[in-house]
């Protein structure tokens, strides 16, 4: 790709003055349909050192409404954002409907920078390339336009800019030994890039490479790239929104089977009860400072029939624990601002950091359960929504993190059992709604999308495991248990 290019294209100032005027013009039409519409843009400016990518973006927002983009400058993680897998930072920063995410380098960079070194990075930059191709399809199939631009100069040529700008007070300060050096390994790392933008050019976003020797040639380059690839495609969105097409599906985990019952699987005695719980309670306090002095984040999944014992469960979790080192995170309708971004973006933002642990009351899989049921969100992206939570817990799994999902199962003779018990108890009164007793109507269409979700999710790598509930304390002590064993496997 980048051989190819060539950097010998120019523009002379008459012809940028006529040209760039309309280009600007027609972009802020663009951005207020943006808006107008409710579709997210992403434009990704990457390139060498000193290759104009600060130029090029202060010409791209000249005439852009400021209240509608947001500009990220990717330089080196903070100490919190190492705390996590590398796309974390960057799911944090995608734009809301509506909006212009601008990245004056982005997660390339950062791949490039963190994992194309040392031994072994041939595997690693895979794995983040994959990791970067999931992540761009994710948001593209959810409506997001991405426009990405590579600004490719000469070897040559950056030394000339890098000699310029050491002796301009104003700027000089900017240029480092890190600059120099990079520069220096040029011809060492082009054919690196080179691979690196071949196996992230795919059909959704695919890579635009400029000549950027010329600065008029650059800006006009990328200007008429970004209204081409805005006109191409808010309309085939919108249709897209319309007519319900479904995207191709990505590659087939290892299946798992699960089995789904509702049986109890006998009594036990309080005191029997209390011995296990209390006994994984010291261990699992044990577990946790281990996992944090090994920096090991750990996620684990309750989702669970209504009245299940889910709150009951998580308490006796949590409550040996230290809780500056855990957190648990309660799943409610989503708020306008996470309606404004992909379905996974408040999850992710909710990942555990190295070390701790987070527990997540309800999750993700609502996407494939309560908004697949109450018809809160389209057949093809409840059906879309397997693929791209497979291949979500698949990274953080790749990535080191532990991650553990529990079904909560109960009879629909228990439910009801439970329904009226806090219909009646003036201190459970606060845990019955109508919505439950809705549900419970639903009782067969909830088991579908349950069976098909386990069906479908219950991977190699992140398989579920049932907890039979209709006795509590049973299902309190396997739960603990579970969580105990994984943790000890974790650590081996």
């Amino acid at each position: 790709m980048l051989k190819k290019c060539d950097l010998t294209k120019k523009a002379d100032d008459k012809t940028f003055t006529e040209k760039i005027a309309p280009l600007k013009e027609r972009l802020g039409v663009l951005q207020r349909q943006l808006r107008d519409e409710k579709i997210p843009a992403i434009i990704v400016l990457e390139g060498w050192n000193a290759s104009g990518i600060t130029v090029t973006i202060q010409e791209l927002i000249r005439f852009l409404d400021p209240r509608g983009f947001t500009l990220s400058s990717t330089g080196l993680p903070t100490g919190e954002e190492q705390k996590y897998p590398l796309m974390w930072r960057f799911w944090n920063r995608i734009p809301a409907a509506g909006r212009i995410g601008i990245f004056a380098r982005s997660w390339y960079s950062r791949a490039l920078a963190e994992e194309a070194s040392g031994p072994g990075w041939e595997n690693r930059v895979d794995q983040a390339t994959g990791s970067i191709n999931r992540f761009e399809r994710n948001l593209t199939d959810d409506g997001t336009i991405i426009i990405k631009f590579f600004l490719h100069i000469s070897k040559k040529e950056q030394k000339k800019r890098l000699l310029l700008r050491e002796t301009d007070p104003l700027v000089s300060w900017m240029i480092t030994k890190g600059d120099w050096d990079f520069h220096n390994d040029y011809d060492e790392y082009l054919p690196v890039i080179e691979e690196f933008l071949k196996k992230t050019n795919t059909q959704c976003a695919p890579w635009t490479i400029i000549g950027a020797t010329d600065q008029n040639h650059t800006v006009l380059s990328a200007y008429s790239m970004v209204v081409k690839t805005l006109e191409k495609n808010i309309p085939l969105i919108i249709d897209r929104r319309k007519q319900g097409t479904m995207v191709k599906p990505g590659s087939k985990p290892e299946i798992v089977p699960v089995s789904r019952r509702s049986a109890e699987p006998g009594r036990h005695e309080k005191n029997e009860y209390e011995d296990r719980v209390v006994s994984a309670q010291k261990k699992l306090r044990d577990l946790q400072y281990r996992l944090y002095k090994r920096n090991i984040p750990l996620a684990i999944v309750f989702e669970g029939r209504d009245a299940a014992g889910k709150g009951g469960t998580i308490l006796r979790l949590t409550q040996n624990l230290n809780p500056r080192y855990y957190s648990v995170m309660p799943v409610a309708d989503p708020n306008n601002d996470e309606k404004d971004h992909h379905y996974l973006w408040r999850f992710i933002r909710n990942y555990p950091a190295a070390g701790h642990i987070t527990i997540y009351d309800r999750s993700w899989y609502g996407r494939v359960l309560v908004e697949r049921v109450e018809g809160l969100c389209t057949k093809n992206e409840w059906k879309r929504a397997y693929t791209e939570i497979n291949e979500m817990e698949e990274e953080f799994r790749d990535q080191g993190c532990g991650l553990l999902k529990f079904w909560l199962e109960v009879s629909p003779d228990e439910q009801l059992r439970r329904f009226t018990q806090r219909e009646t108890d003036p201190r459970k009164q606060w845990k019955i709604t109508e919505e439950d007793w809705r549900n419970r109507e639903k009782w067969d269409q909830y088991g579908t999308a349950i069976d098909e979700m386990f069906v479908k999710t219950s991977t190699k790598y992140a398989p579920w495991t049932v907890i039979e509930s209709d006795d509590k304390w049973y299902a309190r002590a396997k739960t603990l248990e579970t969580v105990v064993d994984y943790c000890e496997d974790l650590l081996q």
